[in-house]
């Protein structure tokens, strides 16, 4: 299957809920991601900050706030990715601040329960982005338990590039619902997981992803995860005919 063939088809890596639970470890090679899509986000081995994907290169933020391009043997414990190809394309040239922008995008969402990929580039007034320190000991914790330990950066005048996704309810768990992006800054020195930002000047490119490939580590920390229960008492009473 070439690249064209494989267009804003979803491929990912590890499920959100065990990487959260602990599972930082990375597993997956850099360079095999790299068949799968062109444009994405993901977690460093041993959670040392954040991946952004965008032009098939892989760029690594670190906690220190050194953005690098690590090389293709480095591992991932989580990412996923798509060969990006935009089917809308809308502009906003006056400054407008993320959660104004987030509900601007979502009214181009037509189809409230498909995955988009998204790509803003522009001029960038005030950014703001975090990014984890690397963890060394196991037994490892969960992630909500390392919140205090968070790197953030407050980037000012700059411009670049926020990578990110729309993706719907029925995937949280496995991936995250909602908005989800990284930033990487044009001269690639900048980046780091998006909480706040207000931007100028904006090429907003949206699409549709049509399809989803998930798959899962094979490691023995993966296969003795134990996942929290989700009941869904209709379901369950459709397979027990009662």
């Amino acid at each position: 299957m070439n690249h064209k063939q494989q267009y804003n088809k979803l491929y990912q890596y590890g499920v959100a809920d065990a990487f959260v639970g602990g599972l930082y470890k990375g597993t997956l090679p850099l360079k095999e991601l790299k068949f799968k899509g062109d444009f994405g986000l993901g977690a460093p081995d041993m959670l040392d900050g954040e991946l952004t994907m965008l032009d098939g290169k892989v760029y690594q933020t670190k906690a220190t706030g050194e953005t690098v391009e690590p090389d293709d043997n480095f591992k991932t414990s989580m990412l996923f990715t798509t060969f990006f190809k935009a089917d809308t394309v809308i502009t906003i040239e006056n400054p407008i601040g993320e959660k104004a922008l987030w509900e601007q995008i979502s009214k181009e969402l037509k189809n409230k329960n498909a995955m988009y990929a998204i790509k803003i580039t522009g001029k960038f007034d005030h950014i703001k982005t975090r990014a984890f320190p690397p963890i060394k000991d196991e037994p490892f914790p969960v992630i909500t338990s390392i919140f205090n330990t968070q790197k953030f950066f407050e980037f000012s005048n700059t411009q670049g590039t926020l990578i990110g996704y729309h993706l719907p309810e029925y995937l949280n768990g496995i991936n995250s619902k909602g908005f989800h992006f990284h930033f990487l800054s044009s001269d690639k020195s900048q980046g780091g997981h998006v909480l706040d930002f207000t931007g100028k000047d904006l090429k907003i490119e949206i699409a549709e992803v049509k399809s989803f490939e998930l798959e899962i580590p094979t490691d023995k920390d993966f296969q003795n995860f134990k996942f929290d229960t989700k009941d869904n008492e209709a379901l369950k009473r459709v397979e027990q005919g009662k």
